[in-house]
């Protein structure tokens, strides 16, 4: 029978710069979501410490997810209801992936009972759970790192999804600017231009592959080629005038960085050598337009999640 379990969904930074819709990585922080079964349960959905839930129940992405699974592998089979107590460390709208946390978590809710409980149909494999996840949302840069972590570029074929999982060089040091800001993807992405000239995509096709050299080697030089990107990033920041002061001020000190998804998080990229008192240094180059903003925001530093989601009795 299927008892009480924790489902551990890292947050992702989706984009990393060229790599709209195709690049993201997951970083070394959680939403946690404890599921539970009984005669009594009825999807309820409940903040572990007892404060209000940051989202309307209509939007119940969890449930959404383990009815999704079944509709697809388990046709006329009822899945029994659940209650889940989240701890939720993402901000959401903040560009780190809370969405495609909620998704993992009740997609593979729904596998676990199948493994558990529905031993007559054969469990799904690897790709179809990565292709369903990443059809969800409508793209794979958070779903597909979120599931496996790690730097992850990943995309649709005919056949399922493409992806290739690499190790982010540890030489490189991050953090995250999360300024107290929601924005919304799809509006996001109604901001961006319906055509792109030719110059324009093959300067991102040449960013992109300069990422495969920068991962091999984690050459700094290269990293600041590898984030530059025309598509998206100068469209979505310009109408955030933080993000905008922000990135101008991090490009003038040779700091890289990327808009995380569709924003307002910022992911911020720093030589080894140079991160020990780096946060003391952000504060100290930013520290006249964060005062004229009159923000709030966190400035932390993270490091990259390799094991990906995990699922703990």
């Amino acid at each position: 029978m299927i008892t009480d379990f924790t489902i551990k969904v890292p947050a992702t930074s989706a984009n990393l710069g060229p790599g709209f819709d195709l690049l993201g990585m997951a970083l070394d922080l959680y939403n946690d979501f404890h599921f539970s079964f009984s005669e009594d349960s009825n999807y309820k959905i409940s903040k572990e410490d007892g404060s209000p839930l940051p989202f309307v129940i209509k939007d119940n992405l969890i449930k959404l997810a383990y009815k999704k699974y079944a509709d697809i592998y388990l046709p006329n089979i009822n899945l029994p209801p659940f209650n889940v107590r989240v701890n939720l460390n993402l901000p959401m709208r903040g560009g780190l992936g809370s969405s495609a946390s909620a998704i993992i978590a009740g997609f593979l809710t729904a596998k676990k009972y199948h493994d558990l409980e529905i031993k007559s149909i054969p469990l799904p494999n690897e790709n179809s759970i990565l292709t369903e996840l990443a059809m969800l949302e409508g793209h794979p840069d958070n779903t597909t790192p979120a599931l496996l972590g790690g730097f992850v570029l990943s995309y649709f074929t005919k056949e399922g999804l493409i992806f290739f999982r690499k190790k982010f060089p540890k030489n490189i040091k991050l953090f995250l600017f999360i300024p107290e800001i929601e924005t919304d993807t799809n509006d996001s992405r109604k901001k961006l231009p319906e055509v792109y000239t030719t110059q324009d995509i093959i300067f991102n096709m040449s960013r992109i592959s300069t990422w495969g050299e920068f991962i091999n080697t984690g050459n700094y030089n290269l990293l600041k080629i590898c984030v530059e990107d025309k598509l998206h990033t100068p469209y979505r920041i310009e109408n955030i005038p933080i993000l905008k002061e922000i990135s101008e001020i991090l490009l003038d000190n040779n700091i890289c960085y990327t808009l995380s998804g569709s924003g307002p998080t910022l992911l911020i990229y720093v030589e080894e050598e140079r991160a020990f008192n780096f946060k003391e240094e952000f504060h100290k180059i930013a520290k006249i337009s964060l005062e004229r903003n009159l923000i709030n925001y966190k400035f932390i530093p993270i490091e990259t999640c390799e094991t990906g989601t995990i699922i703990k009795n």
